[in-house]
């Protein structure tokens, strides 16, 4: 197996101050301000004929357009392959609007441009300075700063990956995975800001000298856990990230040269275990394209109908009591879904996406997906796999919104009535995701 190669850089994609800002529906008032700087932050790898370029926004998600126009460009500048380039966010709610989802007539075509422009120098920075490397990962739980939004004692993805990028004279990159909404913030911030992915990433670089790309995973149904909405509590959360991410990424040092203590007692040294992994590099890349098929809506003076009956019931229910917080979460899917239902006639159909899994080495892959999952679809599909490890990059090359289990649609909530998609959706998500996975793995 012939030598991985990689490189790193970042870039400024902060947009100008006054731009409209994306994530919550209820901020009418445009930025007015730079709190911190929104950056891209790139990831290239080579080995032999293969190569993987890894790429994460400081934005809400990224539209297929802008993803298409980057493997394009990317690709005739650098001779990289399109199919192994990965576009994703960090579902950052303080960033601007234009660039996610929707048709090519609602994409910011000038945001967009400059985007891909930027994205494009950085792809190409990291290209030239790729230098022998090594990998090594490491993860470890951080409990106290995310919580299942639809129920405390429901299931989340509490672990942080953190894959350690090599070379010979020090580190290359780091890579961070870990899912939960970047929402600490909320719609009466009017600052652009990286959020607290972007906080966790100064940190580790400030210390590191060395980029530290991070990607978020299935936090469909996972929120932050904070003081207070505001930018001490952004702060608090990225240092608690990356504090553990530079903690992992200074154990994994003595992956290799190992390390010893002296028992002064018999005069030994006796060697003592390492955290985390050498991972023997094995890069590949597989992607396919799935339809999720569209989901049926009521009529609206249906739906009006239904809010008024399960308002009164609401009404009438005992606060706290099980039957509230049913009929609650029944008329936030119904409030939200008529919303959607509205929003859907403006839409073109099934969804067109893709699924990309990356293969990074020996029982290590990361797989990239479309859009909002929750964390039980990221479990299940990581306990079909043939890896020991998946890091998971949600809001990668498209945003088709979010996409929930089954069950889901009769528990209600926010998630269930904002879904697009026909409930067969997750499962093919899960299913397409499994494939390549088992795909990438053969290879």
């Amino acid at each position: 197996m012939p030598d991985l190669v990689a490189g790193a850089a970042i870039v400024d994609i902060t947009p100008p101050v006054g731009v409209q800002l994306d994530g919550y529906g209820a901020r009418e008032q445009s930025s007015q301000g730079v709190h911190d700087e929104l950056v891209a932050r790139v990831l290239v790898f080579e080995q032999g004929d293969q190569t993987a370029v890894i790429v994460s926004c400081d934005l809400l998600a990224v539209h297929p357009w802008i993803v298409s126009e980057v493997r394009a460009r990317a690709a005739a500048a650098t001779g990289v392959r399109q199919d192994g380039v990965l576009v994703a966010a960090t579902h950052n709610h303080a960033g601007p609007v234009g660039l996610r989802s929707g048709t090519l007539a609602q994409l910011d075509q000038s945001l967009a441009e400059t985007l891909v422009g930027q994205i494009c120098g950085a792809i190409e920075r990291a290209w030239k300075a790729r230098r022998p490397a090594s990998l090594k990962h490491a993860s470890a739980t951080v409990d106290t700063i995310s919580l299942n939004r639809r129920d405390p004692e429901w299931e989340k993805d509490a672990a942080l990956h953190v894959v350690s990028v090599e070379g010979e004279d020090g580190l290359i990159a780091t890579l961070l995975n870990f899912a939960c909404h970047a929402t600490v913030l909320n719609q009466t911030n009017l600052m652009l800001s990286g959020e607290f992915p972007g906080a966790a990433c100064r940190l580790v670089q400030r210390e590191t000298a060395a980029p530290c790309v991070y990607l978020n995973g299935a936090c469909g149904d996972v929120n932050p856990v904070w003081i207070a909405q505001d930018f001490a509590g952004v702060e608090r959360a990225g240092q608690i990230i990356g504090a553990q991410a530079l903690r992992l990424i200074a154990e994994m040092r003595a992956l290799g040269p190992g390390q010893r203590s002296h028992n002064i007692r018999w005069d030994e040294f006796p060697e003592v275990t390492p955290l985390g992994r050498l991972v023997a590099p094995s890069l590949r890349v597989v992607r396919d394209e799935i339809t999720l098929p569209p989901r049926e809506f009521d009529s609206d003076g249906a739906y009006e109908a239904r809010i008024k009956e399960l308002g009164a019931a609401a009404t009438a229910a005992q606060n706290g009591s099980p039957e509230r917080r049913a009929v609650t979460a029944s008329l936030t899917r119904v409030k939200v879904e008529r919303w959607a239902a509205a929003w859907a006639q403006h839409a073109s159909g099934p969804a067109h996406t893709e699924v990309q899994a990356i293969r990074l080495g020996d029982g290590l892959a990361l797989l990239g997906l479309p859009g909002e999952v929750f964390a039980e679809t990221a479990a299940a599909i990581r306990e079909a796999a043939p890896f020991a490890d998946v890091l998971m990059a949600c809001y990668a090359n498209d945003y088709v919104g979010y996409v929930v289990p089954e069950h889901a649609y009769e528990e209600g909530g926010y998630e269930a009535g904002m879904t697009p998609h026909a409930p067969a959706a997750d499962s093919m998500i899960r299913d397409a995701a499994r494939r390549l996975l088992a795909e990438v793995g053969r290879g």
